[in-house]
């Protein structure tokens, strides 16, 4: 059996790159436990919350808008949909109010 053998610069080599492997792994570590760090990274990530909360807004009020309005114009037939949506749902309100205050009429 030939056993493979290193000179002293080969062995200098790989302690050295150990010894770099190793440094930044703890210069890893200490920039993910140091709170600078964890501060800086809580902002990041707060920033990119509002950012794509912004953008989900933005996205939905544009939707909103080309449902009433397109190239052509006003879109009628929704915003008539829309309207008649609206009335009944202040008609069944209505309605319901009605009938409860002559159900609390009767029941007095």
């Amino acid at each position: 059996m030939a056993s493979r053998e290193r000179t002293p610069e080969q062995i200098r080599a790989d302690i050295a790159a150990s010894r770099h492997a190793m440094s930044v792994g703890i210069q890893g570590l200490v920039s993910e436990v140091h709170p600078t760090g964890i501060k800086n990274r809580a902002e990041d990530e707060v920033k990119k919350t509002v950012k794509d909360t912004k953008q989900m807004i933005y996205d939905t009020v544009d939707g909103t808008r080309r449902y009433f309005v397109d190239e052509s114009g006003v879109r009628w037939n929704n915003l008539g949909t829309v309207a008649l949506i609206a009335v009944g749902v202040v008609t069944v309100i209505g309605a319901a109010s009605g009938v409860s205050a002559l159900f609390r009429k009767a029941t007095k």
